[in-house]
């Protein structure tokens, strides 16, 4: 049972990892709207609140860019 569970693991692991490959960096807000489903200043009051300026996100020309590892946690948040 304890090998089968590891290969599920890994399996998930995998599958996190290529879907990294597949993320640029950065996103923008506005394509992660399209992604999710959700207004952008929903994500955008989501992001302000519960990740840190200048490190998880940054604005740039006027439109907020997000990092990967943030973009993977706000469509799970909104996978619900």
């Amino acid at each position: 049972m304890l090998t089968e569970e590891k290969k599920l693991l890994l399996n998930i692991l995998a599958e996190i990892k290529e879907l990294k490959f597949l993320l640029p960096a950065e996103i923008s807000l506005s394509d992660i709207s399209h992604m999710v489903g959700k207004p952008n200043n929903t994500l955008r009051k989501y992001l302000i609140s519960n990740f840190e300026p200048e490190v998880d996100y940054q604005k740039k020309d006027g439109k907020l860019y997000v990092k990967q590892d943030v973009v993977l946690c706000m469509r799970r948040h909104y996978a619900k």
